[in-house]
């Protein structure tokens, strides 16, 4: 069976060489482009990348882009940010070339559980997978704040996906049973400040028209301490984000800062509505 990676990427020529070169396994390795103004399209095509270019339509609309130009029977979904380790990638292959099907192999099953014997076999019961991250933030891997294992549905069988949705934390929809493979994806999210800023600016306005659209009533001061009260106790004291040094006490206040700029901006849209 073949595989296919799916990356979305936008202005990601800093990193989108690393990205593609960990998935030269795929049988296709085909790029969603958002719009770039820089050298990712360029960059992705020597590597050997198919590339669409479509304009700024979402997370969920690019994945579903790319799994309709896909070839393979199974799909693998990875951010330019984020690299397949050699661990991980001999866990997607001996999945992504399996047989179809485990039928008349019934004498490789155990006898006392009744599940085949082989890795192979045994990848064959899943439709698609969760895959854990190591999120490395400012150059630390973090393990507490809610960081690790971080798992992530990428790996999944073409047939089984009817779709991505979600406009932000976006999802897929699909049938069968989801596996775990604890090999990981190693996801260098915030590689410094300015860009966790920057994050900040791209993200920070979805969520706030995101919550003007749910109703959200008029911003008063006590949300701006109740959000960021609850990244604090969430991140902070209940998953020991603090346990992860100064960096990790570091993203703890950044998650804070946050959560004020995205209350910050949602009293803005909520007074121009006015």
């Amino acid at each position: 069976m073949k595989l296919s990676a799916i990356v979305i990427a936008k202005n990601a020529a800093s990193k989108i060489k690393d990205c593609l070169e960990s998935l030269k396994f795929a049988d296709e390795i085909i790029v969603v482009d958002s719009g770039s103004t820089d050298k990712t399209k360029e960059l992705a095509e020597k590597i050997g990348a198919r590339v669409f270019e479509v304009e700024n339509i979402g997370y969920s609309h690019g994945r579903n882009l790319g799994a309709q130009k896909s070839k393979g029977e199974w799909l693998l979904y990875i951010d330019a940010d984020e690299r397949v380790t050699p661990e991980l990638k001999k866990s997607i292959s001996v999945i992504a070339r399996s047989p179809e099907s485990v039928e008349g192999r019934r004498g490789n099953l155990d006898s006392k559980t009744g599940l085949p014997r082989s890795a192979t076999e045994l990848a064959m019961t899943f439709q698609s997978y969760k895959i854990y991250r190591k999120n490395i933030i400012l150059g630390k891997w973090l393990r507490h704040g809610g960081w690790w294992p971080d798992p992530v549905h990428r790996l999944i069988k073409k047939s089984a996906l009817e779709e991505w949705r979600g406009e932000l934390h976006e999802y897929p929809v699909v049938g069968g049973k989801v596996g775990l493979i604890k090999e990981p994806l190693v996801h260098h999210s915030k590689d410094s400040v300015s860009q966790m800023v920057q994050n900040s600016r791209l993200f920070a306005p979805i969520e706030a028209e995101l919550k003007l659209k749910a109703g959200h009533p008029p911003v008063k001061i006590y949300h701006f301490i109740l959000a960021m009260w609850r990244a604090f106790w969430q991140r902070g004291i209940v998953k020991a984000g603090w346990l992860d040094g100064w960096v990790g006490v570091f993203e703890v206040m950044y998650q804070m800062w946050h959560q004020a700029l995205v209350y910050s901006i949602l009293w803005e849209k909520q007074r121009k509505a006015k």
